[in-house]
Order: structure tokens, then C-alpha cells, then sequence
């Protein structure tokens, strides 16, 4: 309910507070909203290995040892990345947040040629999924046999296509040749089952069945219509994307068998697991109490000709009431989970979504405030699909996607470089590692009249609240897809609880800036301290030498407030690395508290070093290890990280952090490496490779066009759909072509009735002057990435 006062005086408990005029006050009832209703024991799932450790499930969340726990899950393709730099990429996922990476199998990639499996190279799934566990990070195995990820007939070998089976059926052929697939899978991951210790704790089996479908890519002529990787009794029924279908099948039973004889088949493998997931959006098929429906939110869409303001960006139960719903599941007896949370979107020819970092964090926000409790990002890592022997894995010709390029405008793009985005999920992925028992039980309260609201409201604070026994936190953003917003000025929250009306802020008021995503807490209890609220955003809990360490971040154009339960409020003189104050309780008990700069906390993270916590502030890129941290650097060749505590020896401290800088040698790499046919044409060639004592180096290509193109000796290497930004290229995987013939680079130019021009940034737009196309080269350089470990000072 939101209410305008000119004069307001309330007496909430003992506070008098009085609001100004032309202010937004927004009352919640929090007592008076229904209470959560959580069932136990009715869920097949879950189970204990041979150490003790235990996943279970209940109605509302997961339990990992006992304890709930919200999973961050990220996606990242082993087979779109070169395998001797997969353990630096996954150092950098861990650091970006994730404790469960996820990943597709693809058969088309793995059997080639019928009967002749490839587990090699970048093939060598065992690889990947070791490394996984070597870095603590759990695993989900996607196993399909139907994947998608716009692949090439989703994933399916072209070898099924001229057979007398149906694929995605129970036709008894087409499932032999499954079963042989999943048992090379199984051998590949041979004890690293979580039942035998290891780190694959959970199992996809296929993947919008009944739902959606990809075309073959065998099958298309120019002109004709596409043949779809469907059983001909789902063809009126599936899309082409993520969508919502209101239409149910009449052979939704045989969805089911399918999907439980795939799950038996893989169990007699010696697949199992604690957690089965399933998509289960848009009325796929499922299998109830055997699985967890998994979910998607796809604010920019490719597969969509006009995409509209999507509804993601507005809060609502989103258990009980599914994105892309309806679905043929009860959602309020599973927890609510994505799978596919777009940080991203894939740019086809005739569109190049670019998705902002502050609508990926947005995104992420109002799930987590709809309670949802398990995040899935597809994909949190980009890479580039390799050619297959007869011409191309990607679905080019019948989507329109880049032949070989799958970037997807991710938090990683695909030659390993962070964007943006990759840090704004890491402030709400960290808040969620380090807080998921206390969030994850936390019921979801939602303001009267929410589900009127539109897209297109500028007006109307978008807000929920997460709580449990009087304390909580409260969601709310200001950004929206598609649309222009503004600075939502003079807000207040009042919460009436079941013991205290409690307004934030007590007096006065806050603005949440457009394109700004906040959390406040309140009646939090820190160490038995009770904090009333913060207009600041919890980050993380540091322990140290006994006394637990609070970081919190103030939001620009948010003042930082802190009211506890003595009624001491604490405006912070400064927000910083030196902005620690201390509190005392009652109990005896103390705790710090620090308040960082936004920036700060986009380059905050945490690592575990030899079985202790520390926070880490880089504006480098992190990889943590347990006897080092090593940074990575584009920028300069000084590199520069504080810990909290002290993690590298003695140094100068910041308030309680401690600031280590080091430098490197320069370098200094000529231009004088490129060959120019033309603007559009040029080679680029080493015959000294200057990599010694660089991690890599970058090509930035900064050109206004259609697209580009790699070739080493007439093979493509890679594609790129310009969008108006610069496209990074890594070096480092073509040094040996590099020294040898060199890499031949080809620009296309734009025309003026291109489709995807409005995707660009305005300020990109060319003035075509009357011209039939047009072509600029902005810029060329080469970047050397310095590279830097910080050693471990062992105590």
C-alpha cells in the first residue's frame, strides 16, 4: 500500500516519526500476511554419501548438511573453451560467486561418427568436473540426451537423423542408442558421484521436453520450412524458444514415461544423485516428487521478433505462481529455482541484445525477493563452439546465430574476460553465500495490489520483503527492459510487524536512483546485537581473530544509516575501507561494521585459505588459490588488493584491511605486428611472441560494421556480431598460428536498413550520409593482460 502524506505523525514503538511533504510512504503489513506453509518428507530426493554430508529437500529450500542453503549455479561449457585454461576460468567463475557450476554433455560433440566416442582434449569432461572438485565447487551434470544451447539439432549427432526412431521418445531403437551414450558418460565420471564423495551433486535429465525444441540442422533448404527435434506427436505444441504455452498436450503422459525411463536408464548406469532437476517452465514435462522444477527468466529474449517490457522486474510469489506458467506442477510444493537465469542473451543476425549489468542485478533481486531459493545463471561463461568435421556445431543457418561465437553477452564472454555484469551478480551472489541459512527459510510478503502493477509503472516503488520471526530484509529495484525509468525521491517503508511498526528510515526519507537494485535489512541479529535496519546493503560476515566482521555497501545516491536496537543511530562519517566502527551489546558481545563505496564492493570477494575466510578488494580480476591469490590486469601493470585480515605478511593497513601493491615490468607491444590489405582486411603476425611474464594478450578491435570473422589458413577460428562495442579477442590460444602464418582478420560492412541497429548504443548509430553502407575502424590495440601471485603467509 503506498500512502502520500503532506503531515504524518506515527508513534511506532517509542520512535516519534513525522514524514515531509510530497514523500512516498509504503505500508506492509507483515503480520497480518499469511504465514509460509513448509512440507517435510514428501520429496524423492536427497540422500548422504559415506563422509556424512548430506543434501535434503524440503518444500521451500535445500538443506546441505543440514543447514538451508541457497545454490549459485553458473553455467560454463567445457567444450567451448580451450581444456589447459579451464582451471584459471573456473578459478575466476568460483571467484565471481559460484558454488555449483552446471554444465551441458553434448552427444553430437562426443560421437561424431557412430560408435566412435572423443573424451579428449577439450573433450575430457573427467577433466573439467576434477577440477571442479579440486576448487570446491560442486557439479551438475546435463546429460540430455536433448540439450538445445543452440547447438546443432540440439545436440543431437546428424547420424539420428535418417533412422527409423523418433527422437525424445520411448521408441525402443532411439533408446538403445541413449543408453549406450549414457553409459560413456558414467564411465567418464566413475566415482565422482556425490554418493561416492565426489562433487556432482545433481543430474538434469533432458531439457524442455515437451516445451521447446531445436531445428535439424540437417534438414534445412532455403525457403522450406523447419524440421524440429521433436516427436511428431509434440510438433504443434513446442516452440522455438522460452515462452510461455498455455496449451497442454493430450500426450503429456507420454512426456512423463519418457522423462522417468530416462532418469531409470541413467540410474542403471550408476548415475544417481541427491538432486534431479527438470525444466519444468511453459507446461514441459515433468516428474512430480522425483525432480525440481527448475525455471527460466529470459528478460531479452533473441527468439522474440519485438521484445516488450518484460514482467521479470516485478516482484510476485514466485513459487506459487512460476515465471512462464502455467506448468504441470503444484509449485508450492517445490523450492523455487532457475536454471536459466538470463545475465545475458544471445545475439542472432537480426539481433544483438546488449543486457545491462544493472538489469542483471535487478534480475537476480527481485527473484531472490519473490523467494526464490536457488540461482541459476545460463550462461555465467561464454566461450566459442568448435567446428565439427562437416562444417559447424552452432545452429547457424536455421537461427541465425553466429557460426561458431557464443559469447551471449555473458558475465564472462567467451575468450574469458569479465564484463560488468560479472561484478554487480558478485555483490548479490556473495550476499547470498555468506547469508543462505538465514534467507533461505525466510517467507515472501508482498505489498497489496503488486500484481497490478505494470512494466510500464514509473511511479510505484517495486518492493517485497523476506522474513522470518520479525526479521528480514527488504527487495526492491528500479530498472525495467525496454523502457526508461527515473530517481524514485522522498521514499519511506513502514513494516507493521508482529510486535513494532518499524519505519525505514526512522526519520526523514531515501532515493533509489534509476537502474538501482537494493536490499536493507531489518532486526537483524549480528552477534546478538540487534540492528533495526541499514538504509546500507549487507555484503558479507569476516571473522575476525573471534569477532565477527559485518561489510556492508552503501548504494550512490543512498545515505548509509544504521539503527539499533538501544536506539543509537550510526551515520558513518565516511564510507571506505576506513569506515569500521565498533558495537557493544548488552551481552558483552561486540562486532565491527564497515560501510564500502559501491565500487568497492563490486571488487569485493571472498576465498578460503587454508580453512579461513578472508575478504579480498581487487579492481583486478581474482583467482584464488590456497597458498596464493593471483591477479590478472588489462589495465596497468600495477596491481594492488587488500584483505581482511591480513593474508600476504605484514604491510600498511587501511583501517583494518590490509593493502599489498606490487608492479610488474611494462610492456610494450608495437603495432608494427598487422599487415593491412584494407581497413576491413588485415593480418596480424608474431614472429617474437612477446607472452613471457603476461597471462595473455588482448587484440581490441574497436569497428563500426555488420560482422567479423578469424581465419588461420582459410578455417574459421571465430565469428563476431558487432554491437557497437569492442570486440576482445584473447591471443594466448593462437600463439602457434601466430608465429606462423599469422591470423587473417575480415570486417563486413553495415547497411543502412540493418535489422539490429536500435540494439546499438545511439551514440554508435552511423550517419549512413545517403551512402549504401558504411564501415570505420575506431581504433586497434594490442593490450598486454599482466598477470601477478600474491604467496600465502602461513601462520
Amino acid at each position: 500500500m503506498k500512502r502520500k502524506y503532506l503531515v504524518l505523525a506515527m508513534a511506532l514503538g517509542s520512535t516519534f516519526v513525522q514524514a515531509q511533504e510530497n514523500t512516498s510512504s509504503y505500508l506492509l503489513d507483515v503480520a497480518g500476511y499469511h504465514q509460509k506453509e513448509i512440507l517435510e518428507g514428501r520429496l524423492n530426493l536427497g540422500g548422504t554419501n559415506a563422509q556424512g554430508q548430506s543434501v535434503d529437500f524440503n518444500s521451500y529450500y535445500i538443506l546441505r548438511d543440514g543447514k538451508p542453503f541457497i545454490p549459485v549455479m553458473g553455467e560454463f561449457h567445457y567444450f567451448r573453451f580451450p581444456n589447459e585454461d579451464w582451471e584459471q576460468e573456473i578459478m575466476k567463475i568460483k571467484a565471481g560467486g559460484i558454488k555449483v557450476l552446471t554444465s551441458y554433455i553434448m552427444w553430437n560433440y562426443h560421437e561424431e561418427k557412430e560408435g566412435v566416442f572423443d573424451w579428449s582434449g577439450d573433450k575430457n569432461l573427467r577433466k573439467f568436473v576434477e577440477l571442479c572438485q579440486k576448487h570446491g565447487l560442486h557439479f551438475i551434470a546435463r546429460i540430455g540426451p536433448f540439450c538445445h544451447s543452440e547447438m546443432r539439432n540440439g545436440g543431437f549427432p546428424d547420424w539420428t537423423y535418417g533412422r527409423e526412431f523418433q527422437v525424445r521418445t520411448n521408441d525402443s531403437v532411439y533408446l538403445e542408442y541413449v543408453d549406450r551414450f549414457f553409459g560413456e558418460i558414467s564411465q567418464q565420471l566413475k566415482g565422482l558421484f556425490f554418493k561416492d564423495g565426489g562433487n556432482i551433486i545433481g543430474i538434469q535429465i533432458e531439457n524442455e521436453l515437451q516445451h521447446s525444441t531445436s531445428p535439424w540442422g540437417i534438414a534445412v533448404y532455403p525457403g522450406q520450412p523447419k524440421e524440429r527435434t521433436v516427436a511428431s506427436y509434440d510438433e504443434e505444441i513446442s516452440l522455438d524458444g522460452v515462452g510461455v504455452q498455455k496449451v497442454l498436450t493430450p500426450h503429456a503422459g507420454r512426456g512423463v514415461e519418457h522423462l522417468r525411463t530416462l532418469k531409470q536408464m541413467a540410474a542403471d548406469k550408476g548415475m544417481t544423485a541427491p538432486w534431479y532437476t527438470i525444466t519444468g517452465w511453459g507446461n514441459a514435462a515433468f516428474l512430480d516428487n522425483e525432480a525440481i522444477p527448475v525455471g527460466s527468466a529470459y528478460p531479452y529474449p533473441f527468439w522474440s521478433a519485438n521484445p516488450k517490457p518484460s514482467q521479470f522486474y516485478l516482484f510476485k510469489d514466485v513459487q506459487a505462481n512460476p515465471d512462464y506458467a502455467p506448468v504441470r506442477y503444484d509449485g508450492n510444493r517445490y523450492p523455487s529455482m532457475t536454471a536459466e537465469m538470463g545475465p545475458g542473451g544471445q545475439s542472432i543476425y537480426t539481433q544483438r541484445p546488449r543486457v545491462p549489468a544493472a538489469g542483471c542485478e535487478a534480475l537476480v533481486v527481485r527473484c531472490l525477493g519473490s523467494g526464490m531459493n536457488g540461482i541459476g545463471y545460463y550462461v555465467f561463461h561464454g566461450g566459442i563452439t568448435p567446428k565439427n568435421p562437416g562444417g559447424f556445431y552452432m545452429s547457424e543457418e536455421p537461427m541465425g546465430v553466429p557460426k561458431m561465437s557464443y559469447d551471449w553477452y555473458s558475465p564472462i564472454g567467451e575468450y574469458g574476460f569479465p564484463k560488468e555484469s560479472y561484478r554487480t551478480l558478485r555483490v548479490v551472489n556473495t550476499f547470498i553465500n555468506e547469508f543462505s541459512d538465514m534467507l533461505a527459510p525466510m517467507r515472501v510478503v508482498l505489498p497489496d495490489g503488486y500484481e497490478k502493477i505494470k512494466p510500464s509503472d514509473t511511479e510505484t516503488l517495486r518492493y517485497a520483503v523476506r522474513e522470518k520471526d520479525g526479521s528480514g530484509f527488504v527487495f526492491m529495484t528500479n530498472f525495467q527492459d525496454h523502457a526508461v525509468r527515473h530517481d524514485q525521491t522522498g521514499l519511506s517503508i513502514i513494516l507493521n510487524l508482529e510486535n513494532e511498526t518499524l519505519r525505514i528510515p526512522a526519520e526523514n526519507t531515501f532515493t533509489l536512483p534509476v537502474d538501482v537494485s537494493a536490499i536493507f535489512p531489518f532486526n537483524l541479529d549480528l552477534n546478538g546485537i540487534r540492528l533495526k535496519y541499514a538504509t546500507a546493503q549487507l555484503l558479507s560476515k569476516i571473522d575476525e581473530d573471534g569477532t565477527p566482521h559485518y561489510i556492508f555497501f552503501a548504494h550512490e545516491g543512498i545515505k548509509a544509516e544504521y539503527l539499533f536496537e538501544d536506539r543509537r543511530k550510526i551515520l558513518p562519517k565516511t564510507v571506505g575501507l576506513n569506515s569500521t566502527f565498533e558495537v557493544k551489546g548488552k551481552n558483552g558481545k561486540k562486532i565491527f561494521i564497515t560501510t564500502l563505496t559501491r565500487e568497492l564492493a563490486l571488487n569485493f570477494t571472498t576465498a578460503n585459505i587454508n580453512g579461513k575466510r578472508y575478504g579480498l578488494i581487487s579492481a583486478q580480476d581474482i583467482l584464488p588459490e590456497n597458498d596464493k591469490i593471483t591477479l590478472l590486469n588489462r589495465q596497468s601493470n600495477e596491481f594492488e588488493i587488500a584483505t581482511l585480515p591480513a593474508l600476504f605478511g605484514q604491510t600498511k593497513k587501511d583501517g583494518r584491511f590490509a593493502v599489498y601493491k606490487k608492479f610488474v615490468q611494462s610492456k610494450e607491444i608495437p603495432m608494427s605486428h598487422f599487415l593491412y590489405t584494407n581497413d576491413r582486411r588485415f593480418r596480424l603476425k608474431m614472429d617474437e611472441l612477446p607472452f613471457e611474464g603476461l597471462n595473455d594478450i588482448v587484440l581490441e578491435i574497436d569497428y563500426t560494421g555488420d560482422t567479423g570473422m578469424i581465419f588461420y589458413e582459410g578455417e574459421m577460428l571465430n565469428d563476431h556480431f558487432c554491437q557497437g562495442e569492442p570486440w576482445l579477442v584473447s591471443l594466448k590460444r593462437y600463439r602457434k598460428m601466430l608465429a606462423g602464418k599469422g591470423l587473417y582478420f575480415y570486417l563486413k560492412s553495415l547497411y543502412p536498413n540493418a535489422s539490429f541497429l536500435p540494439d546499438f548504443p545511439q551514440e554508435r548509430i552511423p550517419d549512413f550520409a545517403g551512402k549504401s553502407q558504411f564501415f570505420k575502424l575506431e581504433s586497434l590495440r594490442l593490450i598486454p593482460e599482466y598477470k601477478m601471485s600474491f604467496n600465502v603467509v602461513k601462520k
